[in-house]
């Protein structure tokens, strides 16, 4: 038997006795018509509750189950749509490096710029008209005296002389290396030739 035929008689029990006439039921139906409104209202809302309470407890707690197939198709719609979003995030900006600070260029120190070759008498020294102990003595550069340099000689027996040009008074001449100290650029002393050797 269903909900809705129970429901039914449950109705036409409330207006139907079984111990009256027929005839009479008909007459108590014709009765219930002539109401007033509010009485028939007040029926119609107890007739639906009624209704409503007839209703099987199953369908109205049921819930719509899924196929196991309709639950693989939505996870794989999950995780597709999972991966998409993966794919569609931008990797992360590398940061830069933060710049190595150069060290500063060091200043080179100045370089001393070297005059002209000079000679500086260590003591009293002989100049000579030759680069050679065999040339005659013509004068004496005497201790602490400068002279220009302007010429030089490579004697293999006695080492370099040096030809000097005096600054002040005194004659112009050979001088032995050992006699002198030396200041300014020597390098560019030119080599000079040696004058003949004196007779003996």
């Amino acid at each position: 038997m269903t909900h809705s035929r129970d429901c039914g008689i449950l109705v036409g029990m409330l207006f139907y006795d079984t111990n009256e006439d027929p005839a009479e039921g008909l007459d108590r139906v014709f009765h219930m018509r002539l109401m007033p409104k509010i009485n028939r209202l007040f029926l119609f809302i107890l007739l639906c509750l009624l209704l409503l309470g007839c209703t099987p407890v199953d369908e109205m707690n049921s819930t719509p189950t899924r196929s196991g197939e309709e639950v693989i198709s939505t996870a794989k719609a999950h995780a597709e749509l999972t991966r998409q979003a993966t794919a569609l995030t931008p990797p992360p900006t590398p940061i830069p490096p933060s710049p190595t600070a150069t060290p500063p260029t060091p200043t080179p120190e100045p370089t001393e710029t070297l005059g002209p070759p000079i000679a500086i008498a260590k003591y009293n020294a002989k100049i000579r008209n030759g680069p050679d102990e065999a040339y005659n003595q013509i004068d004496i550069f005497y201790e602490g005296q400068t002279a220009d340099i302007i010429g030089r000689y490579e004697n293999p027996v006695s080492g370099t002389w040096w030809y000097i040009q005096r600054i002040g008074e005194g004659r112009d001449g050979w001088v032995w290396y050992e006699a002198v100290d030396l200041a300014g650029f020597i390098d560019s002393v030119p080599l000079r030739d040696a004058p003949p050797t004196p007779n003996p």
